[in-house]
């Protein structure tokens, strides 16, 4: 791949992400230096800002489907177009089962938006070492069942950190009334792990207990989850 171009100029440890939201970017970047921490993480909010790395020869490019300046298959035209000898990955919120048929005819892996944590990391562990990177020694998506600690979208007005996917998910339990040991026991964490976590999840909602947590996380999600629906349209 890194010879096929020529004189031009490359950065093989380089990871393009084009994603206009920024969290959803943030949570990617992250998971990718997680895994790989010598990958030089490139993040563009369009097509268009994507030319100007061209040139770097990324080794992966994830991208969303539907951007502001190109959406559907398209974009995912228009990205192979602009990186040839570039693994892709298609990161989507559609539910269009045509439009996933025209990339999978395309040979463009596709990984939903509405995919859990695990499938989320299997799509980016894969395109990676489709490329050659070696990840990180004992960071598969087994382990990460137990760490689980990248940001996902999910933050409070006014707040810079958004929770953890394990926090999320700890409070999705707390929402629908369990107590910190019924969640501790259904997520097969101890009782402290979850207290834990709770702590820092009030720091991070701004919240002054846990009834105000579950106010302020239930709107929260709510707000991310339209989101991703509008991206998908």
């Amino acid at each position: 791949m890194a010879n096929k171009l020529g004189g031009c100029r490359m950065n093989p440890n380089a990871v393009l992400l084009i994603e206009d939201h920024p969290l959803v970017s943030m949570m990617l970047a992250d998971m990718l230096t997680e895994h790989a921490p010598d990958l030089s993480v490139l993040k563009v909010p369009t097509i268009q800002a994507s030319e100007h790395h061209i040139h770097e020869n990324p080794r992966l490019v994830i991208f969303d489907l539907n951007l502001p300046d190109c959406e559907g298959v398209n974009s995912a035209q228009r990205v192979r177009d602009l990186f040839p000898f570039s693994q892709l990955l298609a990161f989507t919120g559609t539910t269009h089962d045509d439009i996933l048929l025209e990339l999978a005819e395309m040979e463009i892996p596709c990984v939903r938006k509405s995919a859990d944590y695990h499938e989320l990391l299997d799509a980016v562990m894969k395109g990676l070492m489709a490329t050659g990177v070696s990840c990180q020694e004992g960071m598969s998506a087994d382990k990460m069942k137990s760490k689980n600690e990248f940001q996902s979208n999910i933050i409070a007005p006014g707040s810079k950190k958004p929770l953890t996917w394990r926090q999320v998910e700890i409070m999705r339990r707390i929402a629908v009334g369990m107590t910190a040991k019924e969640a501790a026991r259904d997520m097969n964490l101890s009782p402290e792990t979850v207290r834990a976590h709770m702590r820092e999840v009030l720091v991070r909602l701004g919240a002054q207990n846990r009834a105000h947590a579950v106010s302020i996380f239930t709107k929260a999600e709510r707000q991310s989850r339209l989101l991703e629906e509008a991206q998908s349209h």
